[in-house]
């Protein structure tokens, strides 16, 4: 967010594909294309961390069209309790690299345990296939609570971010039965909020809004977000990709299963 400009937007077409290889192994696409967008690089980043993901503004506008990830991705549940996931490709917008999470979550429990570890190589602007020089490890152990209250969930992650500091992310979802979500997180590291800069440390909300309101047919897309009041280093994690496989999973959870067993039959 520009503070002096607030109000930006783009227009743009956007292609996703999934291609199912094997059982287990999936292959992803999605590309956009630009048609109209009135983004600048008049804002620069001050930042005293490295630039995982203040430069946004440059992957807007030297990056207006280009390829939003490629890769590979496989999943597979060894046990009924132990679900594991590898991928690797260009990961998100600014980041590809390789990495595996592990999921541990008993049926009929409420608390599910997971962690996940990923090599990443920073982008280059244009969003092609070239790369910058900014690798990094990042990983985090994580907590998960399904509460019996409102459909609300809640999510503690912790360990090494993106631009190399370490802390902890607490998040917390609302689902409601017709698959809308809402929720709010927000990250403390061991940066300083001087040296993280404006906003002190990074929070957000999350939206999940499903295709079910627009379609006559049943359907599991959706559409999900981050909305952050403005774009800086410390606290960032890959963008699906550190901890999300409990979120991916919810609908076969226990809890879901049962509010919705009203809607089964034999």
């Amino acid at each position: 967010m520009d503070p002096d400009a607030p109000l930006k937007h783009q227009l743009y077409l956007k292609l996703t594909a999934g291609i199912s290889l094997l059982e287990d192994l999936d292959f992803w696409l999605g590309y956009s294309q630009d048609v109209h967008n009135d983004f600048t690089t008049k804002r620069r980043s001050d930042s005293a961390l490295p630039r995982v993901r203040s430069e946004v503004n440059r992957y807007l506008t030297q990056g207006e069209s280009g390829f939003d990830y490629v890769y590979l991705e496989w999943r597979r549940s060894v046990t009924p309790e132990v679900h594991l996931r590898g991928y690797g490709g260009l990961l998100e917008q600014m980041f590809a690299g390789v990495g595996s999470e592990v999921l541990w979550e008993s049926f009929g429990s409420r608390l599910a345990f997971g962690a996940n570890l990923n090599w990443v190589q920073q982008r280059a602007y244009e969003k092609n296939f070239s790369l910058r020089d900014y690798q990094t490890l990042t990983g985090h152990f994580s907590i998960f609570y399904a509460s019996p209250w409102n459909n609300l969930d809640f999510g503690i992650h912790v360990g090494r971010f993106l631009a190399g500091d370490r802390g902890v992310t607490y998040e917390a979802r609302r689902t409601f039965d017709n698959g809308f979500a809402i929720g709010a997180f927000f990250t403390k590291t061991n940066v300083s909020a001087a040296e993280f800069g404006e906003g002190s440390f990074d929070k957000g909300l999350y939206l999940k809004l499903p295709f079910n309101f627009f379609t006559r047919g049943n359907s599991r897309d959706s559409y999900k977000t981050i909305i952050r009041p403005t774009e800086r280093d410390g606290g960032r994690r890959l963008e699906g990709f550190a901890g999300e496989l409990w979120w991916d999973r919810r609908s076969v959870r226990f809890d879901s299963l049962w509010r919705q067993k009203g809607l089964m039959q034999l």
